[in-house]
């Protein structure tokens, strides 16, 4: 959660009326569109092949839905009448280097682009335009744990918890014990959870 949320408040600094895009709608992704929500984003834009994680993110405050970031350029083109995101977070499973010039491709002019997702290890470097920068001052970041200050946050995310507005248990799709937890490796490359959780059952022994 504080990856995603912090990608979206932290970093791209979203406010009331801003069009956002989350590009991979896994647990991070479904974070960051929750965070959008809270924010008062207009518009949530949330990008995923899977049908079941686009269908989930709308549960959660996502707007609009595209199975490509191809679809969801002309998407974002259509529904913003040209002036594109404020917001863009890119949160796949793995970052692969033609993903930061689409992410760019859909950011606005004077707007944020944040890399979320990992990357394969052996990659060192991506093809994007540098005058998205220099001619659109724009700019491209990246984060981790969403650049969160704990002590400060933490608390934050827990009293949005507890009081309804930031849905943690609607997010755990299947829960696990140990012995199944094959099926939730299975379930997670078939696409069909946005969280699954072992649960441990434990004796206490004194």
């Amino acid at each position: 959660m504080p990856t995603g949320f912090g990608s979206v408040t932290n970093r791209a600094n979203v406010r009331s009326g801003d069009t956002v895009v989350v590009v991979g709608c896994g647990g991070i992704g479904t974070s960051a569109v929750q965070a959008a929500h809270i924010s008062g984003a207009a518009r949530i834009v949330a990008v995923d092949p899977s049908e079941f994680k686009r269908t989930s993110a709308t549960r959660f405050g996502a707007t609009h839905t595209a199975a490509s970031t191809e679809e969801a350029i002309d998407l974002v083109r259509d529904i913003t009448r040209g002036v594109m995101a404020d917001a863009v977070v890119l949160s796949p499973s793995l970052v692969h280097s033609d993903l930061p010039a689409a992410g760019l491709a859909m950011t606005r002019k004077g707007g944020t682009c944040v890399v979320t997702g990992m990357s394969p290890q052996t990659m060192t470097s991506i093809n994007i335009n540098m005058q998205d920068f220099t001619l659109m001052n724009k700019t491209l970041c990246g984060t981790i744990l969403g650049s969160m200050n704990p002590r400060a946050d933490v608390p934050k995310l827990l009293e949005l918890y507890s009081s309804g507005i930031l849905k943690l248990d609607e997010m755990i799709t299947n829960t696990y014990s140990l012995d199944q937890i094959n099926d939730g490796y299975d379930d997670l490359r078939e696409d069909r959870n946005i969280r699954g959780v072992v649960v441990f059952d434990q004796e206490v022994t004194r």
